[in-house]
């Protein structure tokens, strides 16, 4: 219950900035130019609070957190005095309304950039993409355990998000890759990832896994310190020093492993294998416990060896702080929006294509559990996603569809090149297309965020 209070919060949070900001970018453009703003809403619905200002623009907010507007004055909506005509927007010129559309995505722009470089000035807590014992596709190219990758087709990589967003998008390709890495020795080495042995049929979503991408961890076998004898494992004869090596079908490489499948495991009994001095034995245990501080988590009552200090001296080393100068973060922000902006229009293009998946469109509710996780995870996170989120909305807002931003300016210019306004009814059916491609998409974005919920 707390993370989905949290997950409300947050969502109502981040898209009360962004869509606050980007209608701000609207109003101030169509004041800047002497446009009459007559409402400016955060919100969709019947306005829950509003206020007029000093020029009687009123300001509202609508209970339906997922979008809002700045309604201008318009011949087109009601009648307009012979006074008022000249504060209209439709009586502005050509490149004064093309601006007032641009205002919107242009100020999601400027607070991403904003919110990246405060990121940056914060620092973000990160780790070296160091990879664990790489399998397949990367083990068949040679790469190692304890390999830090630098390059990947040639962009520095810095933090796992950046390995995660080149390799999705060279994988959909199906692209052969130049992997530039430095070894455990030191040494920087060249290594040719063969993305086009990926399977046709293998998803976005199971790329990385195909791949045989794996982040370093602190080695743990899964072998057993001291058990507590009220729990599962100990009422069922595993003792200290066991070694499990399966649990029901699937074989245990370590305690990661270990954790995994117990976690998975909803119900009993479960028929245990392990290692005791050397020779292999077998154990049934009827049923796992309810962690009592989640009942979702289910409890073999197992603890691990502790690791070598070396093996945690160096995990330890690999944590660093993604920061700097106030000066040095303005160009790393400019860096950071065009690699975004860059890899979303590819990706958006893909899509567009059908070379990517429309599973990978995303929702509210996804945003709603990002969010509070990012949040969860520190101010630095937080900012960084909702930087993401800020892009993102600028850059689907400047699409060239009715009910958008791109839409409308798209509108305008077909107006300019034909020399009149279009026609009432050619805007109407426009509109209605417009709703009816937008509705569609949040459509599939919210079954894709109940199918990423319930799976």
């Amino acid at each position: 219950m707390t993370t989905i209070l949290g997950s409300i919060f947050w969502l109502i949070i981040t898209l009360g900035v962004l869509v606050t900001f980007h209608e701000l970018g609207h109003f101030w453009v169509a004041r800047l130019f002497k446009v009459k703003v007559l409402r400016f809403c955060v919100g969709f619905g019947k306005p829950i609070w509003s206020r007029f200002d000093q020029q009687g623009t009123e300001i509202a907010v609508a209970p339906i957190p997922l979008g809002g507007y700045v309604k201008l004055l318009d011949v087109r909506d009601c009648d307009v005095s012979a006074d008022e005509i000249q504060y209209t927007y439709n009586h502005k010129p050509y490149w004064q309304k093309m601006l007032i559309m641009f205002a919107g995505p242009a100020f999601n722009f400027i607070l991403a950039f904003f919110l990246y470089w405060l990121m940056f000035v914060v620092g973000k807590n990160e780790i070296q993409p160091t990879l664990g014992e790489p399998t397949k596709i990367m083990q068949q190219a040679g790469f190692l355990e304890k390999d830090q990758l630098k390059k990947i087709d040639g962009e520095t990589i810095r933090t796992w998000s950046d390995v995660s967003l080149n390799l999705i998008t060279a994988g959909i390709d199906r692209r052969d890759i130049v992997v530039e890495v430095e070894t455990d020795s030191g040494t920087i080495t060249n290594r040719t990832l063969s993305l086009s042995a990926l399977p046709a049929e293998v998803p976005e979503e199971k790329m990385i896994e195909y791949i045989g991408l794996e982040a370093y961890r602190v080695p743990m076998a899964a072998k057993m310190t001291a058990l507590d004898e009220g729990l599962p494992a100990a009422k069922a004869g595993l003792q200290e020093g066991d070694e499990i090596v399966q649990i029901n079908d699937e074989k245990i490489a370590d305690w990661y492993d270990l954790v995994e499948v117990v976690s998975q495991i909803t119900q009993g009994p479960i028929e245990v294998s392990f290692i005791r001095n050397q020779v292999r034995k077998t154990t049934t245990i009827p049923t796992l416990m309810t962690d009592p501080d989640d009942s979702k988590r289910k409890i073999l009552g197992v603890r691990p060896e502790s690791p070598k200090d070396s093996d945690r001296n160096y995990y330890n080393n690999l944590f660093f702080s993604l920061s700097y100068g106030p000066i040095d973060s303005i160009g790393q922000s400019f860096m950071q929006i065009g690699k975004i902006t860059s890899k979303s229009l590819e990706m958006m293009w893909k899509l567009v294509t059908g070379k990517a998946s429309i599973k990978n469109l995303s929702g509210p509710i996804t945003i709603a559990q990002v969010a509070n996780d990012s949040a969860s995870r520190g101010f630095s996170w937080y900012l960084s996603f909702l930087a993401l989120v800020s892009l993102s909305l600028g850059i689907i807002n400047l699409m060239p569809i009715p009910m958008l931003d791109g839409g409308q300016m798209m509108f305008l210019t077909i107006e300019k090149i034909k020399g009149s306004p279009l026609s009432e009814q050619f805007e109407v059916k426009a509109q209605l297309i417009g709703m009816f491609m937008l509705i569609s998409l949040m459509s599939l974005a919210f079954y894709n965020d109940i199918l990423r919920s319930v799976s």
